[in-house]
């Protein structure tokens, strides 16, 4: 999938391992990156898997709906699809923008 961010402080955070591990923590900063690398190797958001280490999850039903990826407390991203078609389901994502990482949803 396409990766984007919502913001580009989020952006910057999220590309420089330094400010993640100085934010976050050095685990769960390693957690976010391995998160990251499951988001943008998935062809769509249906490839990834709903047991560890991703562990996707819906948390809200929306337009555009939002889902994390990851454990609350050890690295944990939310996200939502740029395009969202309810009657494709989640094969029709291929592009998400990180809202949040590293806490708790």
């Amino acid at each position: 999938m396409q990766v984007a961010f919502e913001s580009r402080s989020l952006g910057d955070l999220c590309n420089s391992g330094y400010r993640l591990v100085h934010t976050l923590g050095e685990d769960a900063a390693e957690n976010v990156k391995d998160l990251l690398y499951y988001l943008d190797a998935a062809p769509t958001l249906a490839d990834l898997s709903k047991s560890p280490p991703v562990l996707r999850n819906q948390v809200a039903e929306q337009k555009r709906p939002m889902f994390t990826v990851g454990r609350a407390g050890t690295g944990q991203i939310l996200f939502m699809p740029f395009e969202h078609r309810p009657d494709q389901g989640l094969d029709s994502i291929r592009s998400v923008s990180v809202i949040s990482v590293g806490g708790t949803v």
